[in-house]
């Protein structure tokens, strides 16, 4: 096993030895737990505090945020922890970072610039900046606001080759966002296709071009996330499975909103959790198998 997600009660912060994340966020439909497995031998590796699970060609760890570190100084909280990853996962011989989940306590805390959020994204960018080519050497990732006064976590896939990053025709790379998000864009790309065929996509939500659409609407920001995956899937044709599928709602009382982005096949989990602009209800993401 190369890593073990736990949704639903208290968030753990001391089970990394144990290849098992607890995220906190509370589970409202579908199964509570993830399992990452390896179909061969898997051994840990450390560096620096870092903890990896690997067999021959992939990684996957977790690093944790403190709460007094992130109310500090949150930039250089989240430039410190993407660089211990890099300089894990580099020293262990899978350079190449594919996916991260961050789960961030009070993602909106502050104001304009000085929100939690925003910071965040300007420590991970200086950090991915000494270890990439350019936006295309992104990870895959999710960003999602978990209950206050808990820090937060950073748990990743790392590969010993590269991916392919893949963007949505529908909209903005997200590292291309314009000023009015804030001083630094988000350093992610919309979907990985990984060296062994399974396609990762990013935390994706009611967004076309830059703009959020249907603020207030779940059913309608449910809908128009469903034809941005689509969107994405026609930009790496394959015969795509339905692996894994999480939604998160803001608010329960959405659960019903979310039946556009249920799929035919494979689990899907739904989770209470924070989207990262506050005009939006609910993002999803996807791990399908080639």
């Amino acid at each position: 096993m190369l890593l073990h997600v736990v949704h639903g009660g208290e968030r753990r912060t001391d089970q990394v030895q144990a290849a098992t994340i607890q995220t906190g966020l509370p589970v409202l439909d579908g199964p509570a737990e993830e399992w990452w497995l390896s179909p061969e031998a898997v051994h840990p590796i450390e560096h620096a505090g870092v903890v990896l699970r690997a067999n021959r060609d992939i990684a996957m760890g977790c690093v944790h945020l403190h709460e007094a570190d992130l109310r500090a100084d949150t930039a250089g909280t989240a430039q410190a922890a993407f660089a211990s990853l890099l300089a894990a996962i580099k020293h262990a011989g899978y350079p190449w970072l594919l996916r991260t989940w961050i789960y961030l306590a009070d993602i909106h805390r502050g104001s304009d610039d000085n929100e939690r959020y925003r910071q965040f994204c300007v420590g991970r960018a200086r950090a991915l900046a000494e270890h990439t080519r350019g936006p295309m050497d992104y990870p895959a990732a999710t960003a999602i606001g978990i209950p206050s006064g808990g820090g937060g976590s950073i748990h990743f896939l790392a590969a010993t080759r590269a991916g392919e990053a893949i963007e949505n025709p529908r909209q903005t790379s997200a590292f291309d966002y314009p000023r009015r998000y804030g001083p630094q864009p988000p350093s992610f790309v919309r979907a990985m296709r990984t060296p062994w065929h399974d396609l990762l996509v990013s935390g994706t939500a009611s967004v076309v071009g830059h703009d959020s659409h249907f603020p207030g609407d779940a059913e309608a920001q449910a809908a128009t996330t469903r034809d941005n995956v689509h969107a994405l899937l026609a930009q790496s044709p394959a015969d795509w499975k339905t692996e894994r599928t999480i939604i998160y709602v803001r608010e329960p009382q959405d659960l019903a909103a979310v039946g556009a982005l249920r799929p035919a096949t494979g689990d899907c989990t739904v989770l209470q959790g924070d989207i990262c602009r506050p005009e939006l209800m609910l993002e999803c993401e996807v791990l399908l198998r080639g």
